[in-house]
């Protein structure tokens, strides 16, 4: 081989981390085996940073995490088998919270594949796995497909939904050798709306006499517009979870992320057009109070997935596009236009909002958690992003914590697992070194990942973490409870969480009061370790007297 072909040559393994770099991929979160070592050959040459967590679940949520808070794909690299199953829950968690993901999964031997010799790691189809929880998903066969393949992978992240991408490796194949990249990233731009759907749209929106926009998490990165046109028509605002603080929940025609409740549904349902942009209009956003709502109005829906507009309540006109474009074409088609009843809306909001508060769908102890989130939005800055589990705390946090930025409520919306908020804010720090990053778990879902806390002390992470203690897996029992049903098995017994905290070598102390709950978040950001706050459900301050 002459100097200048050697030049050109590398390994897959190399190719796909070069292909990294162009597409600004800069963290890896992984644990090396003997099926991904040949990526650690050049890694040390390579712009990219590495994240050792301690479970390959961890290091799926901490890509989830650090997306959500950068914006921005980080890998997740994977060994065959066991490593992919793993890290399964977190990545379906991506997907189904539209969180867009790079996953790098090897596999066997190409002659090893579906024949169950009883390789190591072997599994029967890990293909099939991987199909159900990414929304790309291709078995490399060709070393000289390499670069193809991963400029369609990250294409799609880009263009459409995003979601998790995700290249699978046989082992051999990581070794081979392969061209060197040589296209850089292509200019990629999403899909914009019709001309003759937005002026349909605006024509709606702009004679409408109570029109109503329900925001998703696919409208985030489109706030300002969103806010623009609002207040433009004077149009009330209700998002979903993983809408919440596109329109700042303290602004005049912010309905939070009310729809769970009564009065939210009577809203919608008397709206005479309803605009819902980047939402599923799924029960998850109502799983607090389980009230669905009706949309008796003129529905619009604006969405970039096309198998979404159609699905759940069926449109009058369905607009495939970018949040972002299609605000933008409606900002113009809608000039100077003004409400006809200007501020009208307004006043219906503040009642509306009078209502929620006072709603009996509140659970039995939201008052204590309340309280709790009271302090943190004083004590936080209002960019601070807070990473919250599948706990009694979050769920009334969904829909009373006053987010007043989109990005920065981060829940598992969509599959609802446990476990996810530690590991995420980890990743949602290490990608925003610059924000107040706080995790909220509950005592049931921290176990699911507190190996993790080895990860935060390991990397130096100044992390909060909030541990809502009530002994239980406290929604389910109360839930058997509401049903007749006995409690079995969700009353839990308790570790101690303070002296395992401390062994991992954090800062760990019991809040006693409202005022040390403060104290201690103000100070967990100065530590280059997590501070683990374990709040206990029945403490003396969420007593009347209480501090």
């Amino acid at each position: 081989m002459s100097v200048e072909a050697a030049i050109q040559q590398t390994t897959v393994a190399d190719a796909i981390l070069r292909l990294m770099e162009t597409y600004e991929v800069d963290t890896i979160f992984s644990i090396p085996g003997v099926h991904t070592v040949d990526f650690y050959k050049s890694l040390p040459d390579r712009a990219i940073r590495h994240i050792t967590p301690r479970h390959e679940q961890g290091a799926a949520f901490m890509a989830y995490g650090y997306a959500f808070a950068t914006g921005r794909p980080a890998a997740c690299m994977l060994i065959t088998g066991p490593g992919v199953l793993n890290a399964a829950t977190g990545i379906a968690e991506a997907y189904a919270d539209s969180i867009p993901m790079l996953v790098i999964a090897a596999n066997n031997l190409i002659a090893e594949i579906g024949v169950g010799r009883g390789a190591l790691h072997e599994t029967k189809s890990q293909a099939a796995v991987q199909e159900q929880i990414s929304a790309f998903s291709h078995t490399l066969l060709d070393a000289a497909n390499v670069e193809e393949v991963f400029h369609r992978a990250m294409s799609l992240i880009h263009i459409g939904r995003p979601r998790p991408s995700l290249i699978e490796v046989p082992r051999d194949l990581l070794a081979s050798p392969a061209p060197v990249p040589s296209h850089p990233k292509p200019a990629i731009y999403r899909p914009g709306p019709q001309p003759e759907a937005i002026s349909k749209a605006a024509s709606l929106l702009s004679g409408a006499k109570r029109p109503l926009i329900i925001a998703g998490g696919g409208a985030r990165f489109a706030a300002t517009k969103l806010v623009q046109l609002a207040e433009r028509l004077d149009i009330p605002v209700v998002t979903t979870n993983t809408g919440k603080g596109i329109l700042p929940e303290s602004h005049a025609l912010s309905l939070g992320s009310g729809l769970p409740f009564e009065a939210t549904g009577n809203a919608i349902a008397d709206a005479d057009v309803v605009l819902a942009i980047g939402t599923e209009l799924g029960e998850t956003d109502l799983l607090y109070t389980c009230r669905s709502y009706r949309i008796n109005g003129t529905l619009i829906r604006i969405d970039i997935d096309p198998r979404q507009l159609t699905i759940n309540h069926l449109p009058v006109l369905a607009i495939l596009s970018d949040a972002g474009a299609a605000l933008d074409a409606l900002l113009q088609a809608t000039g100077q236009a003004q409400a006809t009843k200007a501020h009208a809306a307004r006043e219906r909001v503040a009642e509306i909002r009078s209502r929620i508060a006072k709603d009996p769908g509140w659970s039995a102890e939201s008052h204590k958690h309340k309280r709790v989130l009271d302090v943190i939005a004083g004590t936080l800055s209002e960019d601070a992003i807070i990473c919250a589990d599948s706990t009694q705390l979050a769920y009334t946090g969904n829909h009373y914590y006053p987010t007043a930025t989109p990005g920065t409520w981060l829940f598992p919306n969509g599959y609802g697992t446990l476990g996810s908020a530690m590991p995420a804010a980890v990743g949602a720090r290490i990608g925003r070194p610059d924000r107040e990053v706080l995790a909220i778990v509950g005592d049931g879902s921290f176990l699911y990942s507190i190996e993790e806390l080895t990860t935060a002390v390991e990397n130096g992470i100044g992390l909060p973490v909030i541990v809502w203690n009530n002994r239980a897996y406290g929604e389910i029992r109360d839930a058997m409870i509401a049903s007749g049903i006995p409690t079995v098995g969700v009353d839990l017994y308790t570790p101690d969480f303070l002296t395992i905290a401390r062994g991992f070598g954090c800062h760990a102390v019991q809040i006693e009061s409202l005022d040390q709950l403060a104290g201690e978040l103000r100070g967990a950001f100065d530590r280059a370790k997590p501070s683990i706050l374990l709040i206990d459900s029945e403490a003396v301050m969420f007593s009347e007297n209480g501090a």
